[in-house]
């Protein structure tokens, strides 16, 4: 009985190796998702909308950065008439708090969606002081500072 235990401890020793060695074949290939045929040109960011003020030619969108500090951001009216538009308005769901979704394509920027509750008496929408310059009111590209 000893020595088929034996004989089976060397067996198992054995071919532990070559175990290991298919093991660490199948590691080295790439792995489908990492081929690049599924990875795709666009990414996102989405930013907490705190205030929205109207002005007569864009947009001031005050956002949350992460660093709980206040962001500004312009956009143009004329980004939501352009063909392909820039600018997309959605209808919020009543208990999702509004926000604002930046998207680029191939790193550059593409368009900007923002979610929001479109009653213009949700506290939300604010009006900009009447007189006064907005710079970027003809930006053609948008970037956030996070």
């Amino acid at each position: 009985m000893k020595k088929f235990l034996m004989a089976m401890v060397l067996c198992a020793c054995a071919v532990l190796p070559l175990v290991a060695q298919d093991a660490e074949k199948k590691e080295s290939t790439k792995p489908i998702w990492d081929h690049g045929d599924n990875v795709s040109s666009i990414s996102y960011q989405n930013v907490p909308i705190l205030k929205i003020y109207d002005q007569k030619d864009a947009y001031v969108v005050l956002y949350e950065k992460q660093s709980l500090k206040i962001g500004t951001a312009v956009i143009p009216k004329s980004w939501a008439k352009e063909t392909p538009r820039k600018l997309n308005f959605r209808n919020a769901q009543p208990k999702i708090h509004p926000y604002m979704t930046l998207i680029s394509k191939d790193g550059e920027f593409n368009k900007v969606w923002i979610t929001i509750n479109p009653s213009r008496f949700n506290s939300i929408w604010g009006i900009y002081p009447n007189g006064e310059e907005v710079q970027g009111t003809d930006a053609t590209t948008l970037s956030l500072e996070l």
